[in-house]
């Protein structure tokens, strides 16, 4: 029972398929991780020990009878804390939804649900899924950040509190917590997963996806929740290397992180060429800023107009910024992002994916910043899919890794390039606790 906790989700699968494990073992096992570690990390808002053992039980009954759900049948999974899910609260990181109580399932939890998994609590979040900091703390180093918005879903799969949990992304708020906390991520192309009861932070540009441990659990996972069969296809990919911007705003550990990288890759006969970013690159940071503001703004108008006070420092900034935008900079920036995206997509057409550092440092000193998503935001505005995977350490022991960008709906394509590099840059570390 002690090590149940080590498990990949592929690997308790197999064991749960196997009858060598009980849904309920696993359960019991993960929630005992909890009580171990999570004073000194603040990765949950609520565990629900109660309804995940007694789905546990349910689950573990019917696989000794043969029945199995779907692919998930037994896994526990953690929430992010802006999924609703029926009888469980969903606070949005903030005052104003403390005792809110949803009627009923996201789609994706209802999802979830139906494939088989277990519930096993809400993960912290930022406020609203922006900028102000959850109380989290980085499992390789609690003095430093864990990322965010999606805060406790890193850290509880880093920490092996769950080996698959739930976020959001409107900026970089998968990929860079997972970078930082050295473990895999997904966000799909920007309308794969619904949306569909998941606290809003941006309508047009927030994506539904999760963390593991492993890239085979991100393409079983995602199989899960598409009904689609994502086949292995293990093969040397065609990499593409933008020859501007990214190697100039990384600190010089994520630079040297990078370039190393990339030796690695080619080395092990990966197709490693220079990649020209489109001219539109040059605003869509600025774009990406204005559509996120001017939603937010309308998102939140009727409750900041009764009290902002009740908001915090960085959410009233993006509020107040946001009422001020006026329609045509707005449509403007929408534009922009609509030529991003057909130039991008055109000049990706040679290519199985884009790679690049996954944030441009490693993760900060301090719990004030969640860090930057500027190494993300392009292709949460361009609604492509993104992976991360750890590709080494800086020299005080965090986490780095390196992000694989591919076209729309080509997830098999970057997942299978993902899977490859996984294999050529094995890493082997873990947290320090």
């Amino acid at each position: 029972m002690s090590e149940l906790h080590q498990l990949t989700v592929s690997q308790a699968v197999k064991k749960i398929r196997l009858n060598q494990l009980t849904p309920l073992e696993l359960v019991d096992s993960l929630l005992a991780r909890i009580q171990e570690l999570e004073p000194k990390l603040d990765a949950w808002v609520t565990v629900d020990a109660e309804g995940a053992r007694k789905t546990a039980k349910t689950l573990t009954a019917e696989a000794k009878r043969g029945k199995f759900r779907g692919p998930l049948h037994g896994i526990p999974v953690g929430i992010k804390d802006i999924y609703d899910t029926k009888g469980l609260k969903t606070t949005m990181g903030s005052p104003i939804f403390a005792n809110n109580i949803p009627d009923t399932d996201s789609a994706v939890v209802a999802r979830l649900r139906k494939v088989g998994a277990t519930i096993l609590g809400k993960t912290e979040t930022t406020e609203f899924a922006y900028l102000d900091p959850a109380p989290t703390r980085n499992p390789w180093n609690p003095e430093h950040t864990p990322g965010g918005s999606s805060s406790g879903s890193a850290v509880a799969v880093s920490a092996k509190m769950c080996a698959l949990a739930f976020g959001t992304q409107t900026g970089g708020s998968i990929m860079r917590p997972a970078s930082f906390c050295g473990i895999t991520a997904i966000k799909p192309t920007y309308d794969l997963l619904s949306r569909e009861g998941i606290y809003p932070q941006s309508w047009s540009l927030d994506h539904a996806g999760f963390m593991t441990r492993s890239v085979e659990d991100l393409r079983l996972t995602l199989g899960a929740l598409t009904s689609t069969e994502f086949t292995t296809k293990v093969r040397k990919p065609r990499l593409g290397i933008p020859t501007t911007y990214f190697k100039e705003a990384g600190t010089e550990e994520v630079t040297a992180n990078y370039e190393d990288t990339l030796v690695k890759l080619r080395g092990a006969g990966a197709e490693v060429i220079d990649f020209k970013l489109p001219d539109s690159f040059k605003v869509i940071h600025s774009a990406h800023r204005i559509i996120m503001f001017a939603e937010a703004a309308a998102i939140h108008e009727a409750k900041f107009s009764e009290n902002p006070r009740l908001y915090r420092p960085h959410m009233q900034g993006e509020v107040y910024s946001g009422l001020i935008i006026p329609s045509s900079t707005y449509l403007h920036a929408q534009r922009i992002r609509g030529k991003f995206r057909s130039e991008l997509a055109a000049s990706m057409k040679d290519i199985d994916a884009l790679l690049i550092p996954s944030a441009p440092t490693p993760a900060l000193k301090g719990l004030a910043s969640t860090g930057d998503a500027a190494f993300n935001a392009p292709w949460s505005l361009a609604g492509f899919p993104t992976v991360t995977i750890p590709s080494g350490l800086t020299g005080d022991c965090l986490p780095l890794g390196v992000q694989l960008v591919a076209k729309p709906y080509e997830e098999a394509k970057l997942l299978d390039a993902a899977a490859w590099c996984e294999t050529t840059l094995p890493f082997k570390a873990e947290p320090s606790l």
